[in-house]
């Protein structure tokens, strides 16, 4: 059997050659993708409900300084756009009336419901952001003046235009902190102007 003609040849080079091309094309194409797709950061993972309250220390809040506000930040997607650090909110950490926060690691760890509570800073009225009122101990919606005590509730009920009291979202010590300084919140958003808390999608 003879050498195959040279038109075979030719065509097993350019098939050879197409293959090549296609594979280097695909490679070059496909490496920024690669990247993308493995870098940790683009990677959606597990979202818990619960998220730091950034700038809220336990062994802070004492009965000198019972309230301290926090803000709670997620990783937010926009098209192309990674936003790392975006604020889903601000709250309000209360240490109750005759609480006292305990000093250790594992008190705080197992620490009472009781003892602190957590609030929104959005007032159920209208939505405006309510402030720590002058006397450090209780709170003024600046909006409308809708005020509330340490546990949330209404002051001057008569005349208070907030049709509730302050909502107060879910906490929990953070698992991961050996310290146990640091405390997670489950934020939500809640209709306004409505006397039922009612939670919006």
């Amino acid at each position: 059997m003879g050498p195959p003609p040279a038109h075979e040849e030719r065509r097993t080079f350019l098939i050879w050659l197409i293959n090549g091309l296609g594979a280097i094309f695909t490679a070059i194409l496909g490496f920024p993708l690669v990247c993308y797709v493995i870098d940790p950061r683009n990677r959606q993972g597990a979202q818990g409900d619960f998220k730091l309250a950034d700038g809220v220390r336990l062994d802070d809040i004492t009965s000198e300084r019972p309230i301290v506000q926090g803000v709670i930040r997620d990783v937010r997607r926009d098209a192309y756009t990674l936003h790392p650090n975006d604020v889903l909110g601000r709250v309000w950490v209360v240490l109750q009336p005759g609480q006292q926060m305990p000093s250790g690691v594992e008190q705080r760890k197992s620490l009472d419901k009781k003892t602190i509570k957590v609030f929104t800073t959005i007032c159920p009225h209208l939505g405006c952001s309510v402030n720590l009122a002058g006397d450090g101990t209780s709170f003024l919606c600046p909006c409308h003046a809708a005020a509330f005590d340490r546990e949330g509730d209404r002051l001057h009920p008569a005349h208070n235009p907030a049709p509730r009291g302050m909502d107060e979202l879910e906490w929990e010590v953070d698992p991961k902190d050996p310290d146990a300084r640091r405390l997670l919140v489950k934020y939500r958003n809640f209709k306004s102007s409505v006397a039922e808390k009612v939670e919006l999608a």
